[in-house]
């Protein structure tokens, strides 16, 4: 077969894997994945490096099979073939730098605060939100136009700050980042006001606050009690709708049944469109299902699938830490059986977070790690106790809904910023990292079912 004929025929490839492995991925892992040869039953492709090919051979191989054999059905086998590099030094270093910054397309944006794989087109639509992501989906259009302010409520891990964020990244999409967007939680506003009290650096707040296009609000319910920050938030609510600008929140429940927040202020979080999301069917858990396991370059069986989401009905964090679980158990998929599923899943079929309290989280990661409680609260700089002390300050917020000042008083009356540090840290690191997640969530598994 001619070069320019195979050449061609790769593009044929990459079209069909287009349709199972997402965009961002395509345009990461396979721009620089070139067609050598087919020799026998077996294609041969050249890769810029070692990262590249540990990635499409443990990832995405079985995509990559699968789209092969639509237009060589007698290809059996990959074969990925480090690419013969002869730039110099510094054009290497540059390509090198490229791809690093590839691998880096998941990172928070520093300016907005928003994490790029948060967008519409991996955001799995259903009937139990697809009201909000229409109405998500109109603000990104015609922003501070209509529904302004938005206020999506739903119970914890059915994707509010999956959309919220989603709306931030087609702005800036479509408006070439042109529009200054700012993205932040309860949490992080109130923390932000006492150092700007604290530090004498008001007026550096309210601006960062106030001179946006788009402010994006999660979990506005922590508001809660907390006076000044409502009275702040109050103030830069008006500034913001008065000039036309878009405004976001996001809650576990209604305005209305937001204890201890103003009247005032609860006005003006219903004074534009609430929508709410609720627990997704079985069709839809099955669609969730299918693009996390896309997401992580394996292909499940249907009905794999669909034995999962009959079992794990209450959000999308629990399939998702169900998919984990079985990812790391299992290493072969076609290996997976029902009996073998209900066996692995039997965790998960019991109550979600009960009993959970800090002492108990603490002690589960501390058998996990085979450490000594002691170790995890005392101030010690040794390697092996780092990690799991973050991972502890992580668990303690998301689990335990502590605020960074309990948990710092948890901790040996630790700073606060020292537990943001490490709550941000872990939760960057779980986005790219399968091995760290799937850790993670089945240390949840024992926390929460034991």
């Amino acid at each position: 077969m001619e070069q320019k004929t195979l050449d061609e025929t790769w593009q044929d490839i990459l079209g069909d894997l287009s349709s199972k492995v997402p965009k961002p991925s395509i345009k990461t892992w396979f721009n620089q994945v070139k067609p050598l040869a087919k020799v026998n039953d077996t294609l041969k492709l050249t890769v810029p490096n070692k990262i590249v090919k540990f990635w499409l051979e443990q990832k995405f191989n079985s995509f990559i099979l699968s789209s092969t054999k639509s237009i060589f059905n007698e290809v059996k086998s990959i074969e990925y073939i480090i690419e013969d590099n002869t730039q110099s030094p510094k054009t290497r270093s540059t390509k090198n730098f490229s791809l690093f910054k590839k691998i880096s397309i998941f990172e928070v944006n520093p300016q907005t605060n928003i994490n790029p794989k948060y967008r519409f087109d991996n955001f799995v639509v259903g009937g139990n939100n697809e009201l909000a992501f229409a109405a998500a989906q109109g603000i990104s259009q015609d922003i501070g136009a209509k529904y302004n302010p938005l206020f999506i409520h739903g119970s914890v891990g059915l994707g509010k700050t999956h959309l919220i964020q989603a709306i931030g990244n087609e702005v800036l999409k479509k408006h070439n980042n042109a529009k200054k967007i700012k993205y932040t939680t309860s949490e992080q506003f109130t923390n932000g006001l006492i150092n700007a009290l604290k530090n004498q650096s008001i007026d550096d707040f309210k601006s960062k606050f106030r001179d946006i296009d788009v402010l994006i609000i999660d979990d506005v319910q922590f508001f809660s009690g907390k006076v000044k920050s409502q009275e702040e938030l109050f103030h830069t609510f008006n500034v913001l709708y008065d000039e036309g600008k878009q405004i976001i929140f996001s809650s576990d429940r209604p305005p209305v049944v937001i204890p201890d927040i103003e009247d005032r202020l609860k006005s003006r979080f219903s004074g534009g469109l609430v929508v709410d999301i609720i627990i997704p069917d079985f069709e839809t858990r099955v669609a969730i299902l299918r693009s996390k396991s896309q997401e992580r370059g394996v292909l499940i069986d249907n009905k794999i699938l669909d034995i999962i989401a009959q079992k794990i009905t209450r959000n999308i964090r629990e399939l998702e830490g169900a998919l984990n679980l079985i990812l790391f158990k299992i290493k072969d998929v076609n290996k997976l059986t029902e009996d073998k599923i209900n066996e692995l899943l039997k965790d998960y079929l019991q109550v979600y977070y009960r009993n959970v309290t800090p002492k108990k989280i603490v002690k589960t990661i501390t058998e996990f790690y085979s450490l000594k409680e002691d170790d995890m609260v005392k101030k010690t700089r040794k390697k092996e106790v780092i990690r799991p002390r973050q991972i502890a300050m992580y668990l303690l917020r998301d689990l335990g809904k502590m605020s960074y000042t309990s948990i710092g008083e948890f901790f040996n009356n630790r700073d606060h910023t020292t537990i943001i540090y490490s709550c941000e840290k872990i939760e960057k690191e779980v986005i790219h990292n399968l091995d760290l997640t799937q850790e993670i969530e089945i240390i949840k598994s024992k926390i929460l079912h034991s």
